[in-house]
């Protein structure tokens, strides 16, 4: 919220200590990210040391490739799809994959990072989304470079006060892997296995969602 006064307060006081010298250059790259500016390569003065990519956005993107005929897929870099909590417009939010099957709705989350990394806030951001559209059932969807299958987590119903907390039948989070090949000697052995890895991941999806 405070992005602009920060820009301002960097541009004004740049690196000068001697002792933080290697620092100056990152300061300026965070400068560049933060003013959206954008260099090409081959051409400037500067020199490019490397390239930035948003993983979790690609992640998200190929991900749609694989589901997008099962699945509506707001996007909010392109303010397309967006969804509200509540009446008058209040509480923008952006579902990843919500299935076009209204009748037994399914809200998907892509997420570029290790089974064991989604938690506590990932759950309460997917039950949110859930509760909205009425759905029962959510997926979370990720790379598995192991041998992890998917991890079902069942809602619980009850309270400790009341000592009467027992799982749900209805109401359930997947954790949905889809398995990434990492002892292939070459790029045509990739390419066979990850084809067959996106037919077992979208599989799952095709009495479920539709």
């Amino acid at each position: 919220y405070e992005k602009q006064k920060i820009i301002e307060q960097n541009k004004k006081h740049t690196v000068r200590h001697a002792y933080f010298r290697e620092y100056l250059a990152l300061q300026r790259l965070c400068l560049l990210i933060l003013r959206h500016q954008k260099h090409q390569i081959g051409t400037g003065v500067r020199q490019i040391y490397g390239i930035l990519f948003d993983g979790a956005w690609l992640w998200e993107e190929y991900i749609n490739l694989l589901i997008e005929d099962v699945f509506y897929h707001p996007m909010n870099k392109g303010g397309k799809g967006a969804q509200r909590l509540f009446e008058g417009n209040v509480g923008l939010i952006y579902p990843d994959f919500i299935s076009r099957n209204s009748a037994g709705r399914i809200i998907a989350d892509a997420k570029y990072k290790p089974i064991d990394n989604i938690g506590n806030r990932d759950y309460l951001q997917m039950l949110a989304y859930m509760f909205r559209f009425d759905a029962k059932i959510g997926y979370y969807l990720y790379p598995e470079a192991g041998d992890a299958d998917d991890l079902k987590l069942r809602m619980n119903r009850g309270s400790t006060y009341e000592a009467n907390v027992i799982p749900r039948d209805d109401i359930s989070i997947t954790k949905h892997g889809l398995k990434i090949p990492v002892d292939d000697s070459n790029y045509v052995s990739f390419v066979k296995n990850i084809k067959i890895s996106e037919q077992i991941f979208v599989s799952s999806f095709s009495t479920t969602a539709t």
